[in-house]
């Protein structure tokens, strides 16, 4: 197995197919799966202009993931909204993070 098909193998966490690298990064950021499941659904999604889009917590998406999932379960990933998700055209998770920069839409 050479070691581009090695990269880009799938990881399934619940019902996210993730990359090594994005299952790596989660790990290493300290993103609660749960903030990721919640953002997939609820989540603004935008182009990246590389054959991706990107997803993020606007101020709609926050209301949103509060209406479904009630204000005690929202309490506890409070401080985790400030992420990103960079997904392929497939559907799979390429890599996770933290913003740093307002996201330009």
């Amino acid at each position: 197995m050479n070691s581009i098909s090695t990269n880009l193998e799938e990881f399934i966490m619940g019902s996210i197919a993730m990359t090594k690298h994005a299952s790596a990064r989660k790990q290493q950021r300290g993103i609660p799966g749960s903030v990721l499941d919640c953002l997939l659904e609820f989540g603004k999604a935008s182009h990246d202009n590389r054959g991706g889009e990107v997803l993020y917590f606007d101020k709609r998406a926050k209301q949103r993931c509060l209406a479904a999932m009630g204000m005690g379960a929202y309490r506890k990933l409070d401080g985790h909204f400030g992420v990103y998700a960079v997904r392929s055209l497939d559907g799979a998770l390429l890599t996770v993070g933290h913003r740093r920069k307002r996201m330009h839409t």
